[in-house]
């Protein structure tokens, strides 16, 4: 028999029921992903939390998780997430759209293989997971999709240019679906943080110094080994460069996921706001001219 709290809460023996409103959280190996699922987890939601390798996720199973293999790149992997989430739930309540990477790197320099892994994760992922879960919220005519994406979806700095391109589209889809779903009692919120505390830079880094090692375009190797410094200070001094916990972006997804009537952006952390709002106060050559004060540009030698 259940208890009183089991009934409440849509849990039993630690495991979320049927009747729990499910929730799909993509790469929560680590990061913000992590974040969202252990966040939403202690609210009492039925978490499916997935990555490409399901060892990753053990801990997040003993707290009360579901999790499952998804690689967003693989969409074999999705359906079968939706599938089996739609087969015990009826359908996926809740989305949230999180894997993702930064590809870094001069665009003329960059292995056009790596910006077309980067869009099918950063993007044609999301936008895959959203199209497999929108027929079953159609159906019941209820539904949030919450997509991570990042300040870098409003403006663009040099060396990012293939990451930022791949948020600046994920925020463009985000908001034709959050015009286009609303009148089937679906609600679509972007998520916008700045300079997170995950290893969201070591990635950066690693991807940096293996295009590095290509030998391409030598003319931009000082640039490149600019952009590694550069990522290596914000690594090793996060707080003096306004890095905020994963925990602060997991709240707001939990804000879009459980507001009435969520708000279409959310910007998290000081240095998304910040960044906002000189980008929308500033005219375009101020704040290219601010950005060159700020973050290194390649330099011609000789």
């Amino acid at each position: 028999m259940r208890t009183r709290k089991e009934k409440a809460t849509g849990r039993e023996g630690g495991m979320p029921m049927p009747g729990a409103r499910a929730v799909v959280i993509t790469g929560c190996s680590s990061g913000i992903g992590r974040a969202v699922a252990e966040h939403l987890i202690s609210r009492d939601y039925a978490v499916y939390a997935t990555a490409r390798r399901v060892d990753d996720l053990g801990d997040l199973a003993a707290a009360g998780a579901y999790v499952l293999r998804v690689d967003v790149a693989d969409e074999r992997s999705m359906r079968e997430c939706v599938r089996q989430v739609e087969d015990r739930h009826g359908a996926v309540w809740g989305l949230v759209n999180n894997a993702g990477y930064a590809l870094t790197g001069p665009v003329e320099d960059i292995d056009m293989g790596e910006v077309r892994r980067q869009f099918e994760v950063n993007v044609f992922g999301q936008l895959t997971m959203a199209r497999l879960a929108l027929p079953a919220m159609r159906s019941r005519g209820e539904g949030r999709i919450v997509n991570v994406s990042s300040v870098a979806g409003r403006f663009t700095f040099p060396g990012g240019g293939c990451y930022h391109a791949s948020k600046h589209a994920l925020t463009s889809f985000s908001d034709a679906l959050r015009f286009e779903v609303k009148p089937f009692g679906i609600y679509v919120s972007t998520i916008e943080p700045g300079a997170v505390g995950t290893r969201f830079i070591d990635t950066a880094l690693e991807l940096l110094t293996r295009g590095a090692a290509a030998g391409e375009a030598p003319e931009y190797a000082p640039f490149r080994r600019d952009l590694a410094h550069c990522y290596q200070r914000v690594r090793n001094a996060p707080r003096r460069y306004g890095v905020g916990p994963p925990q602060k972006v997991a709240r707001a997804v939990e804000h879009a996921l459980r507001a009435p009537v969520p708000r279409p952006r959310y910007p998290v952390g000081a240095v998304a706001h910040v960044s906002l709002g000189l980008r929308r106060l500033l005219p375009q050559t101020l704040f290219d001219t601010l950005v060159r004060s700020y973050l290194p540009v390649p330099r011609r030698e000789g």
